[in-house]
């Protein structure tokens, strides 16, 4: 039930309610987006009425579009420079088609704890419901919508919340099969949501790792199934699932399982990062 879907969000003061600003996420907006901040690649901090008129797009659009792509990490924060990813999708899949990018920018939203709404409800709200409208949503968020303004804990979180819900079921997200309307306003999690690539899993391993256990060499398997934030729970992937993908880069000699006396972990190659993972990704494909 809803009323017993519970996740202990961080200070909701510190996140954001609304991302989209009432916008659905265009992935070709995003590309265009790209598309300008490289062709004048020399710049050292861009301003928004730059963008709008590279783009086309209006000043409100572009603002809406820096803040999620900064948060995929494909722009840097306040500069909108390009980030290492940025450059990698530029490169490789500008167009956002091939799933492995849409795994790795899903997982970026929905483990951003600062991300109020993807944060909460990819963590909580999907796993613990068969099905849940937007409406349905917005009441889950009733405990700690005290940080913000009566018209912020209404209008702008039921607008992002339907953005949230299209950019799954009518934008570039709807190819990973993640969630699936059911035919009365409502939606729930798939049952066979797209393949993750095994080179993009260890680069989600990776973001988790810096994310939530910053430092740690290695990850305990268990966790990584099924805990917050964790790569099994937001990729809708089963024990079964992350144990064969773990499996498969092992055997690849890209990262080490350890399964022995009272350990089952997994241990990463010194100074591995996730861009180093979606570099390899991209790089090894036909």
């Amino acid at each position: 039930m809803l009323s017993e879907c519970v996740h202990n969000l961080q200070d909701a003061r510190r996140g954001k309610l609304q991302l989209t600003n009432g916008y659905y996420l265009h992935f070709d907006q995003m590309t265009r987006l790209l598309r300008t901040v490289q062709q004048y690649h020399e710049t050292m901090r861009f301003n928004l009425a730059e963008l709008a008129a590279g783009t086309g797009l209006t000043l409100r659009q572009v603002k809406s579009l820096g803040s999620i792509m900064a948060r995929m990490s494909l722009l840097r924060p306040v500069t909108y420079r390009l980030t290492r990813m940025g450059e990698l999708v530029l490169e490789h899949d500008v167009f956002f088609d091939n799933v492995g990018t849409l795994w790795l920018c899903h997982y970026h939203l929905a483990s951003d704890t600062t991300a109020l709404v993807w944060n909460h409800v990819a963590n909580c709200v999907l796993p613990a419901c068969r099905a849940v409208t937007a409406p349905e949503a917005r009441d889950t968020f009733q405990p700690f919508l005290a940080a913000f303004t009566a018209r912020s804990a209404n209008k702008k979180l039921l607008e992002e919340l339907r953005a949230f819900f299209n950019a799954y079921t009518g934008q570039a997200f709807r190819h990973l099969h993640y969630l699936r309307e059911t035919g009365d306003g409502a939606y729930a999690l798939t049952d066979a949501p797209a393949p993750v690539p095994p080179g993009v899993f260890l680069a989600i391993l990776l973001l988790y790792r810096d994310r939530f256990q910053p430092g740690a060499s290695g990850l305990e398997v268990p966790a990584m199934c099924a805990a917050e934030h964790s790569p099994g729970r937001l990729l809708h992937l089963g024990e079964a699932q992350v144990r064969a993908l773990l499996n498969e880069l092992h055997e690849a000699g890209q990262l080490t399982i350890e399964a022995r006396a009272n350990l089952d972990q997994v241990r990463f190659r010194p100074a591995q990062t996730w861009p180093d993972a979606m570099q390899s990704y991209y790089e090894s494909r036909p």
